[in-house]
Formats: C-alpha cells, sequence, structure tokens
C-alpha cells in the first residue's frame, strides 16, 4: 500500500510510505529514499501471508519517523 504523507510541523514536504503486509515499509521524500526498515522474517504466531494491521502499524510507525525526523530537523 502506497500512502502520502505531510508532516504538520514542515507542510512543505511530501513523504512517500510504502508498506507491505509484513510490517515493512519505505519513506521517500522527492524520490529519494530517507528510510527504510524491514520486519523480522519470522517469529512465533507471524502470519504466513502477512495481514492488514501489521500494514496499517507499519504505516502509523512511518507517520511517527517523519515526524520525529522532522522535529530533529528543527533544533
Amino acid at each position: 500500500m502506497k500512502v502520502t504523507y505531510v508532516s504538520p510541523a514542515q507542510p512543505t514536504v511530501e513523504y512517500e510510505i510504502e508498506a507491505d503486509k509484513f510490517g515493512s515499509y519505505t519513506i521517500r521524500a522527492a524520490g529519494k529514499v530517507v528510510k527504510r526498515v524491514t520486519a523480522l522474517a519470522t517469529y512465533i504466531d507471524k502470519p504466513r501471508w502477512g495481514n492488514d494491521t501489521l500494514q496499517r502499524n507499519a504505516i502509523d510507525d512511518a507517520k511517527k519517523a517523519i515526524d520525529a525526523l522532522v522535529a530533529g530537523g528543527k533544533g
């Protein structure tokens, strides 16, 4: 799933978040990769085919990472 996100602290930059059903995500700004997080390959009770909850959680984590990155750049 791909979504675009604009941080309230920096409304001039648009970030693209791409997440999969296993919890991995990639953040891009202006076509360049800003951050990439890969989910664990295996763990107890990991859904074999992934699920939407992991995907939504990955997008929420990416939004938090963007907000932290923007806040860290200001100070």
